[in-house]
């Protein structure tokens, strides 16, 4: 318990300061509308996670000692660069009186007179006073995900796999190496390209070594309580879009996916049962954060399709391209993000997202759609590039 509490400082400055610091200097890309707290830290996160996959595969592949020690040190300096730049960008914004630089979650921004005015604008973007009612359903839903996260640290679950992932986080921890020793047996081994890809277990080791905690404690009982309320997070971003008229509405809409997420566990494969049960697994953060990533990004989409562009009012030079642009750059980093996670979500994501994009296509009759759905793609396309180099060159 003591080691615990010595290290809730580092947890908080690399899970939740660091990524919310990128995120503070990428956010730039948002529309105004859109630069909430709770976005700004999942663009963030994605950015914060991109930049460790691009590390940790570069040293994996090149370095053939001390390949974690590598991985561990350049990230350090390139987050922490990125960290600081987020830092400066938000104190020269708010020097300069931009008082909607970045609003509170959720929708604390107040609408200007061009805003109520304009056909564009969305009135689900903006202040909303909640009524009584909707307070107590926030705390029901609260509530109801704090119980989740206790439980999911005393009820821990442990299974087959723990053997093998959180081995390997353990081995990059203690031994410095990155997939090149067999958690079965101890014994050196080739490089395991199914699993190697998917670094989401060395980003587990960077944490384990920058708080002190021992790798398997991290795994079962520290990372549930950060990703439990990040999906969430998500959720709620979705609700935002769903109930954009009637944001009264998101916490009913909380309290439901609560409970599908915590009675879901009608069989050991379900998402919801790798939600609670191995929460600390890629493939159950692909499941429960980046595909439901994917379609809150698409409703995002379908959303601004929606609107018509405001005839009286010139949107500045570089608002188009960012309502535009922006959710397939994010995109983007969700495919880095899968990656991350498991090599299966690379393929069930592009397929996902070829879906999606079709019916975008249909419904906004735009060929611009397919460029964007080719970009965001371009991670994924390298993944298996890489994958397959290897494998054939073994």
């Amino acid at each position: 318990m003591l080691i615990l509490l010595r290290a809730i400082p580092s947890l908080i400055l690399w899970l939740l300061l660091v990524p919310f610091c990128v995120g503070m200097l990428v956010n730039f890309i948002l529309p105004r509308a859109r630069r909430t707290i709770g976005i700004t830290f999942i663009l963030g996160y994605l950015v914060y996670m991109a930049v460790f996959e691009v590390i940790a595969i570069t040293c994996m592949l090149k370095a053939t000692y001390s390949a974690f020690t590598y991985c561990r040190q350049i990230f350090i300096v390139v987050v922490s660069v990125l960290a600081i730049a987020g830092i400066v960008r938000s104190f020269l914004k708010l020097r300069d009186g931009e008082k909607n630089y970045l609003t509170l979650f959720p929708g604390e921004a107040h609408a200007d007179v061009f805003d109520l005015m304009s056909p564009r604008a969305n009135p689900g973007f903006y202040k909303h006073d909640y009524s009584k009612e909707s307070r107590i359903y926030w705390g029901i839903f609260f509530a109801i995900m704090a119980f989740q996260m206790i439980m999911s640290v005393v009820m821990a679950s442990f299974d087959g796999d723990d053997a093998y992932y959180v081995v390997e986080s353990l081995l990059a921890q203690k031994v410095d190496v990155m997939n090149t020793i067999l958690p079965y047996t101890g014994s050196s081994t080739y490089l395991d390209i199914r699993h190697a890809l998917a670094v989401i277990t060395m980003w587990i080791a960077f944490i384990a070594k920058e708080s002190g905690i021992h790798a398997t404690i991290l795994s079962h009982s520290v990372m549930p309580l950060f990703l439990i309320p990040l999906v969430y997070l998500v959720y709620v971003e979705i609700g935002r879009v769903l109930f954009r008229t009637r944001q009264q509405i998101i916490p009913v809409f909380m309290i439901i996916v609560s409970f599908l997420l915590m009675f879901g566990n009608v069989s050991i494969y379900t998402p919801a049962t790798f939600f609670l049960m191995r929460t600390w697994q890629g493939k159950a953060l692909v499941a429960n954060l980046v595909f439901p990533m994917i379609f809150w990004i698409f409703l995002w989409m379908f959303e601004e399709a929606k609107q018509t562009p405001a005839p009286n009012r010139k949107e500045k030079e570089w608002e188009q391209p960012r309502r535009d642009w922006c959710p397939w750059i994010e995109l983007f980093f969700v495919n880095m993000l899968s990656g991350t996670c498991s090599s299966l979500g690379v393929i069930f994501g592009s397929g996902l997202i070829a879906l999606l994009t079709l019916v975008l296509l249909f419904y906004t009759r735009k060929i611009k759609v397919i460029f964007g759905a080719l970009l965001c793609i371009i991670p994924n396309l390298v993944y298996l590039m890489i994958y397959f180099s290897i494998f054939l060159h073994k």
